[in-house]
């Protein structure tokens, strides 16, 4: 039996914790390739309800089976298609276009499913999902009832809004997540050249027109550009290539066919017998190019892909994603699949880059990229660091009080051993507290830019220490007092023999904010343990000052 993998179980609490808050239209998203039917799978198992799983090409419908039973070894499942109508089932797997006909949705409408899962949710929006649902009670918000949508894309390539079926997104990784972590094959972006004129071709749908697009693509010129890009770049790779219509899928194989790479195209309306022998082909090796017209977008994976050739541009993150998906899975001497890219002179279509939101460089790979934007992403913050650092020694420089640093805090002394701090929280954000012997409390209820903070502070200083505090005090330039000096000699501070008054104060001060900060330190375990072994019921937060309370109680007691 399977185990899930983290973020298949954290996905499944994720579900479980959004339906106990009420929310009965969920979506997960995560990338093609990671594991969405082991995880409804999982789903099913835990709920151990009456289940309906939807799909809408009859390729998923086996897969779905066959990885439930994975992770649910035993389970009672059945499939619903075409003449097939197997509904006695814990589990029924359906095709939609089988179940939403009027005959066959009223016979599920007796079944009393409650968990209702939906493979490729992307698809959920159209009308032949809608009267599934709506049919079987799931748009409702019966809370008796779950709908969870899973799809690697969470947009519909249309444009049509998913929040119109599913309330919220209750879990999703990215692609460039996925791939960073492991669990994905690294994808290495190549870009050629193609100057095909797409300027004129209007949009429909959210994508560019079909037809138009096949008439601009499939040339003798920019076909042959393809084959020559992919021997230099590819080798003998496996690849799948994504076209702009049927028949620019065969003009391009027979385009790779006569350089002598054996090719074939598969496409819609094909006889299936002849598909799944090609297809069968391709993964026996026997051939190196698949090319296709939105066949292979779905349902179909063959994980020793090693080449993707995006042969069509696409203004679709929808569609580019499922293409992408074709090749980001994981197999044996696989280190990373090469996507050809061939640039128009529009800016406007997707690519490599767009999808994984990052500035991607020709002949980059996705892992190359993440690791430049995190050491970019460091550098911007360090640069920020010393932004706020340079910022707040400006500050404190013209003020007119004596501040000094103690590790990440500012520190106002208002008297031996009390003073004013100010810690930084967040990004100009800071807290300001006084100190006094063992009292500690805040000034303000809430973290401030740093102007403000200091603000607050000086206004305090300037109530109950004026004299003491600031920075040009008569006293200051007067010479240490004896006993200032004996306090020095007491924390063992090395000073010059005519060290000013001003300049003792702060060294002094400065000590005793580090003795401060010392002493909230957590207890060490092994005065956590003597104070356990003593009766005290001392947990790991304790700190120093109250371990070294306790052990003076111990000793006044004896």
């Amino acid at each position: 039996m399977l185990h899930l993998r983290e973020y298949q179980a954290e996905a499944l609490q994720a579900i479980l914790a959004a339906k106990n808050k009420g929310i009965t239209r969920q979506l997960v998203a995560l990338p093609t390739g990671t594991g969405k039917t082991i995880l409804f799978g999982a789903l099913a198992k835990e709920l151990n309800t009456r289940t309906i799983v939807v799909a809408h090409r009859e390729e998923l419908l086996a897969q779905a089976k066959d990885k439930i039973q994975l992770i649910y070894p035993g389970a009672d499942i059945g499939i619903v298609k075409a003449e097939r109508n197997e509904l006695n089932h814990q589990i029924v797997v359906a095709s939609i276009q089988t179940i939403s006909r009027p005959n066959r949705l009223e016979q599920l409408q007796e079944q009393g499913f409650k968990l209702l899962i939906v493979d490729e949710a992307h698809h959920s929006i159209s009308d032949s999902y809608r009267t599934v649902m709506e049919g079987l009670g799931f748009m409702d918000d019966n809370p008796t009832k779950l709908l969870v949508g899973l799809t690697a894309t969470p947009k519909r390539m249309d444009g049509l809004a998913l929040d119109n079926v599913f309330q919220e997104v209750v879990f999703q990784r990215s692609l460039p997540t996925m791939i960073a972590a492991g669990y994905l094959c690294d994808l290495k972006a190549i870009r050629v050249k193609a100057g095909t004129d797409l300027k004129g071709i209007h949009t429909r749908a959210g994508d560019f027109a079909p037809g138009e697009l096949e008439a601009v693509c499939n040339t003798k010129e920019r076909n042959s550009i393809i084959v020559k890009a992919y021997r230099k770049y590819a080798g003998k790779c496996k690849a799948a290539a994504f076209c702009a219509g049927v028949q620019h899928s065969q003009d391009l194989a027979e385009a790779f066919n006569w350089e002598g790479i054996k090719a074939a195209a598969v496409y819609g309306d094909m006889a299936p017998d002849d598909r799944k022998a090609t297809l069968r082909a391709y993964s026996r090796g026997d051939i190196r190019i698949l090319t296709n017209c939105e066949v292979l977008t779905e349902g179909w994976d063959d994980p020793g892909t090693d080449c993707l050739i995006m042969a069509r541009p696409t203004k679709s993150s929808g569609l580019y994603t499922q293409m992408i998906g074709r090749g980001t899975r994981l197999y044996p001497g696989k280190t990373n699949c090469v996507v050809l890219e061939f640039t128009d002179n529009r800016h406007d279509v997707c690519s490599l880059g767009t999808l994984a939101g990052l500035p991607l460089k020709d002949k980059e790979s996705l892992k190359e990229a993440i690791r430049a934007e995190e050491v970019r992403q460091t550098d911007k913050q360090a640069t920020a660091a010393k932004q706020i650092v340079a910022k707040e020694y400006a500050l404190i420089d013209r003020s007119k009080f004596r501040w000094f640093p103690v590790d990440s805090d500012w520190r106002l002394p208002t008297g031996i051993g009390t003073y004013i701090h100010l810690h930084q929280v967040d990004v100009d954000r800071y807290i300001v507290a006084l100190t006094e012997q063992d009292d500690f409390r805040l000034l303000v209820s809430s973290a401030l830019p740093l102007g403000y903070a200091m603000g607050i502070a000086e206004d305090h200083a300037r109530m109950t220490a004026k004299q003491f505090a600031a920075k040009n005090a008569k006293w200051t330039r007067k010479p240490a007092t004896e006993k200032q000096l004996a306090a020095l000699a007491r924390l063992r501070i090395n000073h010059p023999e005519d060290i000013s008054s001003g300049d003792a104060a702060q060294l002094i001060g400065q000590a005793y904010a580090k003795r401060e900060a010392r002493w909230s330190e957590r207890a060490s375990s092994k005065q956590v343990y003597a104070l356990r072994r003593a009766g005290f019921e001392v947990d790991a937060s304790l700190t120093k000052r109250e371990a070294a309370q306790l052990f003076k109680r111990m000793e006044v007691a004896k």
